[in-house]
């Protein structure tokens, strides 16, 4: 199955006989304007594609987008708290964009130390990535690949939000109080929590 979200509402692309019955059901991507304007109403909650090649129907879609890779991690303290960030009011997680000449857990942890200020980071596991869509200042849509590291790292300092990436905090978050942060971050960041505990 493959999943994407737009409007951070999902689109669900398999071949599986049964359907999400609060979904918008189609039979193929088709046209994405019309998905992007399904999506966009207040009363859908998501669209769901079933069909019999949906390695197919994926490759459709990503033809209508530009495509970018970023990368990010789920850093955890020598405390087992969590590293998050707040950003356009929502709770998040650090990732950037893959720079050229760049591989990717390498990227991940530059963008963790540069949004947040940490240091001492070690990739442990990678996890399921995720992918979502947005629309770029200049008025193009992006679909940007999130690769995610679980991290560790013993740094004891100061943590410094990157603010000219709009970052307003950065946190070490104990488990108790994951709730807080699921109740007000994006689906996707849902998704990474959703596997913490199975690396």
């Amino acid at each position: 199955m493959y999943k994407v979200f737009i409007y951070d509402k999902p689109v669900l692309i398999h071949n599986e006989p049964k359907k999400q019955v609060s979904y918008e059901q189609l039979n193929s991507v088709g046209d994405v304007n019309q998905i992007i304007y399904l999506l966009a109403k207040r009363n859908v909650q998501g669209v769901e594609i079933v069909a019999s090649n949906p390695k197919k129907e994926w490759d459709e879609l990503n033809l209508f987008f530009k495509y970018i890779i970023a990368a990010g991690g789920a850093v955890f303290n020598e405390n087992g708290e969590l590293l998050v960030i707040f950003r356009n009011d929502k709770w998040d997680l650090p990732k950037g964009k893959l720079e050229k000449g760049e591989n990717i857990p390498a990227c991940a942890i530059r963008e963790v130390e540069e949004e947040c200020g940490v240091e001492d980071l070690k990739i442990k596991k990678e996890l399921p990535s995720t992918y979502h869509c947005y629309l770029s200042n200049k008025g193009n849509w992006i679909l940007k690949r999130t690769y995610w590291y679980k991290m560790t790292s013993r740094y004891t300092g100061v943590l410094v939000p990157q603010k000219e990436e709009g970052i307003e905090k950065v946190m070490w978050f104990e488990k108790d109080k994951y709730d807080q942060i699921r109740a007000n971050t994006y689906n996707s960041i849902k998704i990474v929590f959703d596997n913490l505990d199975s690396v």
